[in-house]
């Protein structure tokens, strides 16, 4: 790009929290396009003796960033909006599809057998509502999923209590039928949610499965029990918002309806990664299957150490979970593969026998039905994914 022919356009990017992968995403856009950026993170009052050609903000409850917003509009200045906490302020929006994250949690339990579901939050605002209803959402309607909202309930000296959270949650999460599947707004609530069920006594993923949005991995890879997270596509938003933002600088004009970014992928981890079941039958089998992982055997063997015929099992089992006996056993050696591989410490063939299979080949063909990628190629995505979060 020749700078002394092509105008650089100067770009203010007020968004808190500053998620590194969002940045990256409107940095990528701006280095393709030639952009000076100047970024703000955490600023209480609005930036003075600013002027520029555009905005990307992420709009929360502060007032000072609300007026800005407004004061740069009416100067012309287009601005985009990369959060949906405001809807009633009709601005540019690119965001991520927050109901698709609340239906993707949901069809993750339902796939797991999960019929008793909760949703806990620190707070509660736009966002938090969308993923909720999408959570709560049936083919019939809304079921009655009960929402636990800290703020909502909290005297104001309560809010970061530790002691008096855990005991608020864990009383609510104790009195909840089980198995329990709970979906938290955020990886930091779900953290929040997880440290009150193991202070109440209750087991992570037995008595309450847990998940949370937002795919930080500092988060969830470093509690007692790994947390489930939904990942939140946040290098995609802020690229199409910077996308969008520019857009309307040349003039152009701005979408109808917001521009959602679907999430990138359901991470399972150890804190939802368990299959609820009611018969004592189907229990007996799954506790046989996760325990027995890292050597082979078929389903004589579970037949057998649950004490029932091979025929019975494979019946309640099908009934209760909605797939065969069989198939489960190879969902589980896969999921525990995957944690394998992730360790960085075995080859693909030594993992194949580590997780039960017979031989590399079959464990390769098995993975690939599965996931659509041979383990080699399902292990550089996550590579590649762990390098953009840690931008």
């Amino acid at each position: 790009m020749d700078s002394k022919t092509v105008k650089s356009r100067h770009v203010l990017v007020w968004i808190t929290p500053a998620y590194q992968p969002r940045l990256a995403g409107i940095a990528r856009y701006a280095r393709q396009n030639g952009w000076h950026l100047t970024i703000l993170d955490r600023i209480a009052r609005r930036p003075v003796g600013w002027s520029g050609d555009g905005v990307i903000v992420t709009i929360r409850d502060n007032p000072e960033q609300i007026a800005f917003v407004r004061s740069v509009r009416r100067q012309g200045i287009p601005v985009v909006d990369l959060t949906f906490n405001h809807p009633e302020l009709h601005i540019p929006r690119v965001s991520g599809d927050h109901a698709a994250m609340g239906r993707m949690a949901r069809e993750h339990f339902e796939s797991r057998n999960y019929r008793s579901f909760a949703w806990f939050s620190t707070t509660w605002q736009n966002v938090h509502r969308l993923r909720y209803e999408a959570f709560a959402r049936t083919q019939d309607g809304m079921a009655d999923v009960p929402r636990w909202v800290l703020s909502e309930e909290a005297p104001q000296d309560k809010l970061d209590d530790f002691a008096w959270f855990d005991a608020w949650l864990g009383e609510r999460l104790k009195a909840a039928q089980k198995p329990l599947a709970l979906l938290a707004y955020d990886d930091a609530d779900a953290a929040r949610a997880l440290d009150a069920c193991l202070s109440a006594g209750l087991s992570v993923p037995k008595d309450v499965a847990i998940a949370g949005i937002g795919g930080d991995r500092l988060i969830c890879e470093s509690q007692v029990v790994p947390i489930t997270s939904i990942e939140h596509d946040q290098g995609g938003t802020g690229y199409e918002g910077a996308k969008l933002l520019d857009s309307l600088m040349h003039g152009r004009r701005a979408p109808a309806k917001p521009i959602l970014i679907p999430p990138k992928r359901i991470t399972i981890r150890a804190s939802s990664d368990f299959m609820a079941a009611r018969s004592p039958y189907v229990h007996k089998a799954l506790d046989f299957i996760r325990q027995n992982l890292d050597r082979s055997f078929g389903l004589e063997q579970v037949a057998a150490a649950v004490g029932v015929s091979r025929a019975t099992l494979s019946r309640v089992f099908t009934g209760e979970v909605g797939r065969p006996l069989g198939n489960e056993i190879l969902r589980q050696r896969i999921e525990y593969a995957k944690r394998l591989l992730l360790a960085g410490n075995l080859s693909v063939a030594q993992v194949a026998y580590k997780a039960g299979f017979c031989n590399p080949p079959y464990f390769s063909n098995t993975f690939r039905n599965f996931t659509g990628l041979t383990p080699r190629e399902w292990l550089m995505g996550e590579n590649a994914a762990k390098g953009e979060n840690n931008w």
